[in-house]
């Protein structure tokens, strides 16, 4: 999981809390395996993950991991029917083509789903477009506008009205800044958002 937030611990942390002891995990978008690699440890999980870059996933198979390299789009349909105790897909939803499909997918083969995604709605960016013009670039989307492998812009609110729509169950969620939990306005002030979801 990059490190584009200063929120890592925090998020860390976050999901460690909801990863049961000795459970099957797959980290869709796994990067180098870091997260991955300390749940194994930490929380002694049966760790899988899904990664696009071969380099990456080099660097994750060096530090003991199990990892396939693809795109999450394609590979998720090889996975039976809750193969997964948890499925992680942090910092990625953004960057998928089809982020429902991907979505549907997850909830399919993991009992819980835990989401972690860059709040478009945080004050940086609403300040950048509304009085600069411009697209933003923050911590939470430090990229300019034709490097960002971002192809969506969600808000929290975007995100809720998209779990009711597709009758998703959110069991908990958190809201992060500058490594601290927000608790008030979230829309506004969270840099990035974390859900568990559960199916339908």
């Amino acid at each position: 999981m990059p490190d584009q937030l200063g929120n890592r611990s925090t998020i860390y942390g976050w999901i460690f809390k909801r990863t049961p002891s000795h459970s099957r995990v797959l980290d869709v978008g796994c990067g180098d395996g870091d997260l991955l690699s300390r749940l194994a440890e930490q929380r002694e999980v049966e760790a899988t993950g899904i990664e696009i870059s071969q380099e990456c996933v080099i660097r994750a198979v060096q530090r003991g991991l199990s990892v396939h390299h693809g795109n999450a789009e394609e590979g998720l349909c090889n996975y039976p029917d809750r193969s997964f105790d948890l499925v992680i897909l942090s910092l990625a939803v953004q960057e998928l083509e089809h982020p429902r499909n991907v979505l549907r997918e997850c909830l399919r083969v993991g009992r819980r789903v835990i989401v972690v995604f860059p709040a478009f709605g945080h004050w940086k960016a609403r300040w950048q477009l509304a009085f600069q013009g411009r697209a933003p670039v923050t911590p939470s989307f430090p990229h300019a506008w034709h490097d960002s492998p971002n192809r969506h812009y969600l808000t929290v609110k975007d995100w809720e009205r998209f779990c009711e729509e597709e009758g998703w169950r959110v069991l908990e969620k958190g809201f992060v800044e500058g490594g601290k939990a927000v608790r008030l306005w979230p829309n506004l002030r969270a840099e990035a958002a974390l859900y568990l979801l559960e199916g339908r």
